[in-house]
């Protein structure tokens, strides 16, 4: 297949994202991992199909991200994963498409991913669109 779903992956944990981008190269997805939330707004958030944010991240968290990437015309699932999203406020929570721990079995995260995806036009359909 030569185009492939595109999953954009902020997280100021370097390591964490670095290992989170591999996994999911491994599972086929094509993944844009950026460490500075700031620097995600430069991006064409057309060419990405899901997100997956940190919360606590300098600059700006995951929930400000989440909003400016809305007003950027960002469509797509927006996953947060996070140490503390058991702690966010409801209102906060209801706004991400879904939100999980960081602590989580990873299996959780590639399920949620595939279940959003598998709700979404497929790549090559989307292209010729």
């Amino acid at each position: 297949m030569s185009e492939r779903y595109c999953i954009l992956c902020v997280d100021d944990d370097v390591i964490c994202l670095e290992a989170r981008a591999a996994l999911l190269e491994q599972e086929g997805y094509s993944v844009t991992a950026v460490s500075c939330p700031l620097r995600t707004l430069e991006f064409d958030v057309t060419k990405f199909h899901l997100a997956v944010l940190d919360f606590a991240m300098p600059a700006l968290n995951g929930f400000q991200l989440l909003l400016r990437l809305r007003a950027a015309q960002a469509s797509f699932p927006i996953v947060l994963l996070s140490g503390m999203s058991r702690e966010l406020p409801g209102d906060m929570r209801i706004m991400f498409s879904s939100c999980l721990d960081k602590g989580e079995p990873i299996h959780i995260l590639l399920n949620t991913i595939r279940s959003f995806l598998t709700l979404s036009p497929d790549p090559l359909e989307r292209s010729r669109a």
